[in-house]
Order: structure tokens, then sequence, then C-alpha cells
């Protein structure tokens, strides 16, 4: 049986992607995230009898992460790694002077994947065939917004992360991509509109209403969609799968945000 880290499994795309790829055979869940609760609420919800676990640990924690991934309680010697979802990650706004959010954001969102994968990948040197390492990026790494240069920068900067590890580490077998979502229906996102209601004095559902009147799709996307297309990066790392594998795509970072941006 093969193991697959995903971290922010607590909620929104990683709880749907830790959902969507327990149904496939051979797979091994492994649930991070920095709350507790959370991951045993998705855990309890995932097939029985397919090994999947849970540790509660901050990605920024690069000593801690590294030290628990070639510990006992992974048991990646018995379960090889052949997949990592860096998903964790923080949203909201910053502003320069007293409590500025700038180095907290880019400490998790950049550095916390940036920790994720270093530390996973001589583990995925160790399985053979090709792994995928998939980050999850952001649409606004394709343009600004006001008021988020911090969450910006860091969606911004994992783009540059992939492409660059994409080339390094692609030879060996070891393909990276990111997904760059737009509004997606998570905590993080309904947290966002609420403060924009809030803002304009409006409910959350007419401020909803006006951002999804200005996508093309005319809705926002739900976290299972989003963990559909992280399954179909991962297409192949179970046992015995008959389906196509996804083997040369890397350094790519796929567009899905409801016709936001069409670069």
């Amino acid at each position: 049986m093969n193991s697959i880290l995903i971290t922010g499994a607590g909620s929104g795309i990683g709880a749907a992607t830790a959902r969507t790829l327990a149904q496939r055979k051979g797979i091994r869940v492994m649930l991070m995230g920095r709350r507790e609760a959370p991951l045993r609420e998705v855990l309890s919800s995932l097939p029985e009898g397919g090994s999947h676990m849970m540790v509660s640990m901050d990605v920024s924690d690069a000593e801690s992460l590294q030290t628990w991934l070639s510990g006992p309680e992974a048991a990646l010697d018995r379960h090889p790694l052949v997949g990592v979802f860096a998903n964790a990650g923080v949203g909201g706004p910053n502003a320069f002077g007293e409590g500025d959010r700038w180095d907290e954001i880019i400490r998790i969102n950049l550095t916390g994947t940036y920790n994720t994968l270093m530390c996973c990948k001589p583990h995925l040197d160790l399985s053979p065939g090709v792994k995928h390492a998939v980050v999850t990026s952001s649409v606004l790494a394709r343009f600004g917004v006001p008021g988020q240069s911090a969450y910006v920068t860091s969606k911004t900067g994992l783009l540059g992360l992939v492409r660059s590890l994409a080339v390094e580490w692609s030879p060996q077998g070891v393909m990276v991509n990111a997904i760059c979502p737009g509004w997606v229906d998570t905590e993080m996102a309904q947290d966002s509109i609420q403060a924009m209601a809030d803002a304009q004095g409006i409910s959350y559902e007419a401020s909803k209403a006006q951002q999804e009147a200005i996508l093309p799709a005319g809705r926002i996307s739900t976290p299972e969609e989003m963990a559909q297309w992280v399954n179909f990066l991962f297409s192949g790392l179970g046992d015995g799968e008959k389906e196509a594998r996804v083997e040369t795509l890397t350094g790519q970072a796929l567009d899905v945000n409801s016709g936001s941006w069409m670069g």
C-alpha cells in the first residue's frame, strides 16, 4: 500500500482530497494539519481498512516534520511515499506596521510548503516509478488584489518554487505541479466573502452573489471539484490501477478558477 501525504487536511480542499484519494485501491492517506479535532473528523469519515492516519503538526517546523516522516509512526518503510499534496495555508489581509501578518502568512504558505516538499523528497526518492508533488497556489498568483500583499506574494512564490523543483526533480521521477483555484466554497473563502459583506453593509448571500456574477462560470467551485483535479495529477499511484498515468506533466499550474483568469 502506497502513501500520499496531505497537509492542511482538516478542512476545505485538503479534506475533500483526502476523502477522494481514500476511495482508491492501494492508497494510504496521511492527514496533516495544525488542529487535531478537524483531522480526527476527516479521518473518521474515511473508509475503514486503509491504514489511513493523521498527525497534528505545523509545516513551518521543518525539524519536527523531518523527524516525524523518518519515524515509526509514519511507517514509510512499509508504506512507500509516492505523493505529497502540499496544501496547508492561511489567508486574510495584512498591512504594514504593528500587527502586520506578513511574516505569518509567508512562513506558513511559502516556507511551510517548501519545508513539506523538501522533507518529503528523500522518501519519494525511495519509491520506484513516477511520483507526484502537488502544491495549492491560487488564482491570486495570477493577479493582485489590494490589502493582501502577503497572501498574493506567497501564492505567486509557490509557482516559482514549483517551476524550479520541477526542473530539479523531474529527471529523478518526481513530477511537481500546482493547482491555482479561484473562489472555492471553503472556510477561508467564506471568511473573505463575509469581510467584504461587512465592509459594504450587505448580507453574506449578496456579497457572494456579487463575486459569482463576475465569474464566467457563474458560480464558485466546491472543494470536491478541486479534489478531482488533485486526484487526476495523482493518477496511477495506487496498486494495480489501470487508468492512464500522469507521468510527463510537470512544472505546470492548473488554473481551475471558474474562468476568473484566462492567461
